[in-house]
């Protein structure tokens, strides 16, 4: 069975993370699974414009990045309940397919499955989210570069709306609890759905359970090759950068 590399960052400042996401996609060290936990952050989609998306004076307190996927904000709050992972692999149009939709959904999969060990009824929604009962809990991003993919998301556990909204440009006046209410209609998140606080650590291991199975590979704990975090030290100035962060 062939082997693929597992790695988990734990705990780690979300530039230094995104500067790791390219450097992963950008050397040659294997296909990789890897999860991460962000500090207090807020990830921009590369087409993204910080002083649109946000009211960047209640975001003082937020680290602000933007990353090399498009797509929507990725938004990480106090509660720390989310599962943030990467996938890095070649595209050889079955296992990771050449066709977008269906590489997201093939990458989805492994999310779906976990959820389904649970109970709950999630499926794919294209082109990049999962959803329970029609209700978002999985936003995922995809990029791609030398025959290779990068997809990378976030499974929420927990979420707060409030403060996601609290900090988006969006006047408070204007935030109201029926507003609230209508955003909380379209998302869910893990601990809402079971009544229960699960594990983050018990989750992550059905993800890589779920993921040999459906890749059919062994997954190996491991780290960063030479290589890798080589070019992360040298990438990290631009994810510091306001030129990067706020495309001035």
């Amino acid at each position: 069975m062939e082997e693929w590399r597992v790695i988990d960052f734990g705990k780690i400042g979300i530039r230094y993370m995104m500067a790791i996401n390219e450097a992963i996609l950008k050397n040659d060290c294997g296909n990789t699974l890897f999860f991460w936990a962000p500090t207090k952050s807020i990830i921009l989609g590369y087409f993204q414009k910080a002083e649109i998306e946000l009211n960047l004076e209640r975001c003082k307190d937020y680290t602000i990045v933007r990353r090399t996927s498009g797509g929507g904000i990725a938004f990480s709050d106090d509660l720390g309940r989310q599962i943030n992972y990467g996938v890095v692999g070649t595209i050889d149009d079955t296992l990771f397919p050449l066709d977008v939709v269906d590489s997201y959904h093939q990458i989805c999969g492994v999310l779906i499955d976990t959820l389904r060990e649970y109970g709950l009824n999630a499926d794919f929604r294209p082109i990049n989210d999962v959803v329970v009962d029609g209700r978002k809990i999985s936003g995922n991003a995809q990029t791609r570069w030398g025959g290779k993919l990068l997809q990378h998301g976030t499974l929420l556990l927990d979420f707060d709306i409030r403060e996601m909204l609290r900090i988006s440009s969006i006047p408070l006046e204007k935030i109201s609890d029926k507003q609230i209410a209508s955003i909380e209609e379209g998302m869910t998140w893990v601990d809402k759905e079971l009544a229960l606080k699960l594990d983050m650590d018990e989750v992550k291991g059905v993800i890589r359970r779920k993921f040999e199975e459906r890749f059919g590979v062994k997954l190996v704990d491991s780290k960063l090759c030479e290589s890798e975090e080589a070019m992360a030290q040298r990438l990290l100035p631009k994810y510091e950068s306001d030129e990067w962060n706020y495309r001035l």
